[in-house]
């Protein structure tokens, strides 16, 4: 391994036969000392790490392990008949320039800027792409989430009403070993973390080092609460600011590195995050006018009210009434909303008018024709299915990738 780390500093006709040396051998495949060396180089840049000697060094040992990994997957998904298109590629290095930033067609320019030739990260790209679709293709339909399952989580959910709930995204380095002590395994998750706080992108990092099935979409694991993640990671959640990412956090089996993104209560409904879709009939009250004319509006008001049925119903009398703010105020969040309007529109089913709310620009009638409430929609019973679907493919996902590990022949030869 230190041949290897020497390479990362040295240039020249001296280390050009080291490069093309082999770094491991998985299976029939086999992974070159400038594989890593790319990889190393592209990781960095791609992530925002500083691009030092020591981030480098500390980067091989994870990005080694990637290659291997990234061969296992590919050699899996190849064997079971899943293959790569030409514009499905072209996609995934489409989204990886839209995801560091370059404009369209780009990619080459910035690849030659950094001395990467094209085809270290259209291997990357094949890999992720072909472990993608075996993921949806081959492993999602062993998933099945029965009624009586839904039915329990939702329960669950019931159950844990009023709870703290963590919105997390997780970076996960497997041992490969029994041993916990993973010293340069330990190095790199601080290194990592370091990066980090120090500005580099938690989801850049996250597509490039974790190796949960999650890694590919930024490490983001949703919503969870405290008994729906190990006890090592929940003790320290529960004590994190929102927006901090922990120290490496050890269990038997990997270092975690968790960013808490937001925190909620279970099915507790939140008016900061509660937004509508708003339909408003105003009857204007000059200035000066006595409580009669507000008596006079209230009560036309709430004449209108009795006759209205529904958003389209409404927009049409809105329009008839033809006043300024009448008409359709499009999706606002309820906390932007005055107190008298909003202690109105917490509770209002859609398509019923609201009982006339008084301002100081008149007599109002108002309308949810659509809501969006992220801690509600939570509760429902698709999301529900679509989370513990999303969950049992990870654990599968994990499950095969170890036992392609256990049963592959790898030779290490740095």
């Amino acid at each position: 391994m230190f041949a290897l780390l020497g390479l990362i500093f040295l240039s020249g006709p001296a280390v050009s036969q080291e490069l093309v040396r082999i770094a491991a051998v998985v299976n029939d495949n086999v992974i070159s000392m400038l594989d890593v060396l790319a990889r190393v180089k592209m990781a960095a840049l791609a992530t925002g790490l500083e691009d030092s000697p020591e981030v480098r060094q500390q980067l091989v040992q994870p990005v080694l392990r990637t290659l291997i990994e990234e061969q296992l997957q590919a050699q899996e998904a190849e064997r079971q008949g899943v293959t790569l298109s030409e514009d499905e590629l072209r996609n995934g290095l489409e989204m990886f320039e839209q995801q560091n930033g370059l404009s369209l067609g780009q990619l080459n320019e910035w690849l030659a800027s950094i001395g990467i030739p094209r085809i270290f990260l259209e291997r990357q790209i094949q890999a992720q792409i072909l472990w993608g679709k075996f993921i949806v293709t081959r492993l999602r339909p062993q998933v099945v989430i029965s009624e009586e399952d839904v039915e329990d989580e939702v329960a669950r959910l019931q159950a844990n009403r009023g709870k703290p709930e963590y919105l997390i995204s997780q970076i996960d380095l497997y041992f490969e070993g029994p041993s916990a002590s993973g010293g340069g395994l330990l190095a790199t998750a601080h290194q990592l973390v370091k990066q980090i706080r120090g500005g580099a992108q938690f989801e850049a990092i996250a597509a490039q080092f974790s190796q949960s099935a999650m890694g590919n979409y930024g490490g983001d694991m949703g919503w969870m609460g405290a008994n729906q993640l190990r006890p090592e990671l929940a003790r320290v959640v529960a004590e994190m600011d929102v927006g901090g990412v922990s120290d490496p956090i050890l269990t038997t089996e990997a270092l975690h590195i968790v960013r808490l993104r937001d925190r909620r209560k279970v099915l507790v409904s939140d008016p900061s995050k509660i937004r509508v879709q708003l339909l408003q009939i105003t009857l204007p009250v000059p200035d000066g006018s006595d409580d009669n004319v507000v008596a006079s509006q209230s009560a036309f008001a709430e004449q209108v009210r009795s006759d209205i049925d529904g958003c389209e119903d409404m927009a049409s009398v809105a329009e008839e009434l033809n006043s300024g703010t009448s008409g359709d105020l499009g999706w606002v969040f309820l906390n932007d909303l005055p107190e008298v309007f909003r202690k109105h529109l917490l509770k209002l089913e859609i398509g019923v008018p609201s009982p006339p709310v008084r301002s100081e620009f008149g007599v109002h009638l108002v309308m949810v024709c659509d809501r969006d409430d992220p801690n509600q929609s939570f509760g429902e019973r698709e999301t529900v299915r679509a989370r513990m679907e999303m969950a049992r493919l990870e654990v599968l996902a994990r499950r095969l990738l170890r036992d392609l590990r256990r049963s592959a022949f790898v030779d290490l030869r740095v």
